[in-house]
């Protein structure tokens, strides 16, 4: 009578357990994604703010897209930026321009692009030490340009010199 009582004891504690087992094998699952596609917003982002015409894409990085374009394909042929595994050059520029342009913070700009703040302040600098080599190429000295004969120069009393030609 003894095993009896106990093979009941025993069947009531496992009935429930089996039940329980066979029901999430049953149970149809759906695997988590992600909320986003992050790398979908990116580039949403990016070409939001360059194809949404001349007007935005100044408003948003003071520059027009034509002048963004070629931009990058300066400082790509001159081997001062390069593609990333996982930042785009225009990405990159964007990035830089927007944080120059609208005085926004590192935090708000990672935000946007799903990075870490880290990583923004990382291409900033890279970006940054880009475009001063390149100050040689864009910035001509006023004697190259205009002849010193033809220069008038008006000065005030604090000492500003305004150069007229």
């Amino acid at each position: 009578m003894d095993s009896k009582i106990i093979h009941a004891t025993c069947m009531r504690a496992v009935v429930p357990v089996i039940t329980t087992i066979e029901q999430e094998r049953n149970r149809i699952y759906i695997p988590k994604e992600p909320r986003i596609n992050i790398i979908a917003q990116q580039e949403f982002y990016i070409d939001n703010i360059l194809n949404r015409g001349d007007r935005y894409c100044v408003e948003q990085i003071r520059m027009k897209p034509a002048v963004l374009y070629k931009l990058c394909d300066v400082l790509t042929s001159r081997d001062l930026l390069r593609l990333t595994q996982n930042v785009s050059i225009r990405e990159q520029i964007i990035v830089v321009l927007q944080i120059i342009g609208q005085n926004q913070r590192f935090r708000f700009i990672s935000g946007i692009y799903y990075r870490s703040i880290e990583t923004i302040h990382h291409y900033f600098r890279i970006v940054l030490k880009a475009v001063f080599k390149l100050y040689k190429h864009l910035i001509k000295d006023l004697d190259d340009i205009v002849p010193a004969n033809s220069i008038l120069i008006l000065r005030y009393e604090n000492n500003t010199n305004i150069f007229i030609h």
